[in-house]
């Protein structure tokens, strides 16, 4: 085969942290399920055996002493064609395993980074037509008992729902800032964002689409031959951008559920 730490494009002195880490890049480029290069699955056996000859402390040690994967003895086991075909498909069976869990996390996460960006992008998107549109769809008046109870029902479940979504989300991608100890050494987050930071994202986002919607209305209104008070449309863009976002992101989430589950 060679010499096995080039194989996964390691040095000599390489930690066992670093072995795996190799391995798995490797994996993830040469596994027959995800390459179909006729020469990969060839190269991911001889990954496979490089990686489990120094994964192993042992093998590692006569490897690095003798040149060989093994002792004598387990060199003569492995010559026979049954017992090499044999390991070959444990590894194989073993690799699949790793890199199937690997397939899945990664789509897992794909759906999670999606649904994030829909929910903020809904959000966004809706409360600055919100704002556009603040007046031209009468929450009171003229709209009939029945119309308000279903837009407050929906308002209310549409809130719960955004509130959800929000926390899922900041849950997976955000961490607290911990309190410095003097007893305790401070650990690294694990996650990327701070939770104040993403928080104030939101606030500062949902903030920009209501302020941008109010200026376009306004200047829209300077055309109109009876244009509304600036106060009373400041007041109902405010009022729109609280109650429909959250029926968006209701909907939309809704519709993004579905794709996902057919």
């Amino acid at each position: 085969m060679g010499d096995l730490y080039a194989v996964l494009g390691v040095r000599r002195t390489a930690t066992s942290n670093e072995i795996k880490s190799a391995y798995r890049r490797l994996a993830r480029k040469y596994h027959p399920d995800v390459n179909a290069d006729p020469t990969a699955q060839s190269k991911f056996a001889q990954i496979n055996e490089a990686y489990h000859a120094l994964i192993d402390p042992e093998r590692r040690k006569t490897y690095d002493r003798t040149g060989a994967v093994s002792s004598t003895a387990y060199a003569r086991q492995t010559n026979s064609a049954s017992a090499r075909a044999a390991r070959r498909a444990y590894y194989q069976q073993r690799a699949d395993r790793i890199v199937n869990e690997w397939l899945q996390r990664e789509r897992e996460e794909t759906r999670a980074r999606g649904k994030a960006v829909y929910t903020t992008v809904t959000l966004f998107v809706s409360t600055f037509f919100a704002a556009i549109t603040a007046g031209q769809f009468p929450l009171t008046g003229a709209t009939g008992w029945f119309w308000r109870a279903l837009l407050i029902l929906f308002f209310v479940i549409g809130v719960r729902r955004l509130y959800a979504s929000l926390k899922e989300h900041f849950d997976r991608y955000t961490y607290s800032q911990p309190r410095i100890s003097v007893t305790r050494p401070v650990r690294s987050p694990s996650k990327r964002y701070k939770r104040s930071d993403a928080l104030a994202f939101v606030i500062l986002g949902y903030l920009i689409s209501v302020g941008a919607g109010i200026l376009i209305r306004l200047f829209m209104e300077s055309f109109e031959r009876q244009p509304l008070d600036n106060a009373t449309l400041i007041a109902d863009a405010f009022l729109y951008a609280l109650i429909y976002p959250p029926i968006a992101v209701l909907i939309v989430d809704k519709m993004y559920s579905l794709n996902q589950n057919m």
